[in-house]
């Protein structure tokens, strides 16, 4: 698992939106603490995952429900205006495709579902 390229992805998609929106509306609900925040727990995941010596599925899915549980946090305090559909999906994107290339090998269509409020 690279993960420059991970952080990389999150930031281009994820997190420079977020950026870009907020930048673009007056009335936005979060601030760049709070993008800065979901940079900051999307990065932990991300090195979480590449810190493991041998990935297990249980310790993968560990790792993205910690994730999953702290976004939910995070935009319920901003009023769930963090996660709109577009960062929906890119979030997803980033913690889907990592998990999956840090050697998940039991996955469905959205490993975060089962947790997610956004």
């Amino acid at each position: 698992m690279n993960l420059n390229e991970y952080k990389d992805k999150a930031v281009e998609i994820v997190i420079e939106p977020m950026i870009s929106f907020m930048e673009d509306w007056d009335d936005c609900d979060y601030t760049i603490e709070d993008v800065e925040t979901c940079k900051s727990l999307i990065y932990t995941y991300l090195e979480a995952l590449a810190e493991m010596v041998e990935p297990t599925d249980e310790a993968i899915m560990e790792q993205v429900k910690n994730l999953v549980l702290a976004l939910n946090e995070l935009n319920e305090k901003v009023d769930y205006s963090l996660i709109e559909t577009e960062a929906r999906e890119a979030i997803w994107e980033v913690i889907q495709t990592s998990a999956v290339d840090c050697g998940l090998k039991e996955y469905g269509d959205d490993i975060t579902e089962e947790w997610r409020d956004w």
